[in-house]
């Protein structure tokens, strides 16, 4: 099996007459079927205090499709580990957007001796209700929107349901004041709706953070949308609740939706600390 991956920044780095270690952030993004190219161009400007590994997941973007059998959370995070040792990766921190987060938990409770610390950014999994992922979408975008949301997150696959997905629920996913990138960020992403489908018919098995949450005892930091109808906030500030033996920090960011490491480092706006 086959794991495409790109680096951006150094591990050393020069500090006086020494060279400085720096962080690895082992990036895992969405979908799931997505690829690693939705976090850039931002998360470059970490380069400056960090090492950025992107990994296309197994089945998504250039990496090799493998089987449907193993397009899971467990086995995603299985290659996570896999693909650390393989690379001598020591000690990284795993930053997982939307789906990519719940394989970060996944991981970190499969292999606790492996990661350093999780970032969770707009997490897939967290502890919230069908009702209030749906008010979010009726704030954002009125009644059409909740209704289109209900009968596409209720099951329903159909061309009428999901052209008014499209239409009336996707663009949401962005900042209420508009996200001009998020069209061609989508369309120059490499996704395998393949995997999508497996995850959409519960192939990947269930999205939850809850069954791994006891055994996660590295730091974990929270990062939820104020405007996120796709992973909303109420959750994220329920999830500490659900990983007792971790040190959880949640931090809200007004003004955004799903996806908010990339839309913090755009903005530079500040943090709402929940706990």
């Amino acid at each position: 099996m086959a794991l495409y991956f790109d680096v951006d920044g150094s591990e050393l780095a020069p500090d006086g007459d020494r060279m400085a270690e720096r962080p690895t952030l082992l990036l895992l993004h969405g979908g799931p079927g997505a690829d690693h190219s939705l976090f850039k161009p931002e998360t470059a400007a970490l380069t400056d205090v960090a090492q950025l590994v992107y990994l296309d997941q197994r089945g998504s973007g250039r990496s090799d499709p493998g089987e449907p059998i193993d397009w899971t959370w467990d086995r995603w995070a299985d290659d996570v580990a896999a693909f650390c040792r393989a690379l001598d990766i020591v000690r990284p921190v795993l930053v997982g957007s939307s789906s990519g987060a719940l394989v970060a938990v996944a991981c970190a409770a499969r292999h606790p001796g492996l990661v350093a610390g999780l970032i969770l950014d707009s997490a897939l999994g967290l502890p919230a209700s069908l009702d209030e992922t749906l008010d979010v979408f009726e704030r954002r975008g009125g009644p059409t929107a909740r209704e289109a949301a209900r009968r596409y997150l209720g099951g329903d696959r159909g061309d009428e349901s999901t052209a008014a997905w499209r239409e009336h629920c996707l663009p949401l996913y962005g900042a209420p004041d508009g996200d001009s990138d998020l069209a061609p960020r989508i369309a120059r992403a490499r996704m395998n709706m393949d995997v999508q489908a497996h995850f959409q018919s519960g192939g990947c098995g269930p999205a939850e953070i809850a069954p791994y949450g006891p055994d996660i005892t590295c730091p974990v930091l929270v990062l939820a949308g104020e405007h996120d109808p796709v992973s909303p906030a109420a959750g994220a500030r329920r999830l500490p609740a659900m990983l007792p033996n971790a040190d959880v920090e949640v931090r809200v960011m007004p003004g955004v939706g799903h996806s908010v490491l990339r839309q913090a480092l755009v903005r530079r706006s500040p943090w709402s600390a929940d706990s």
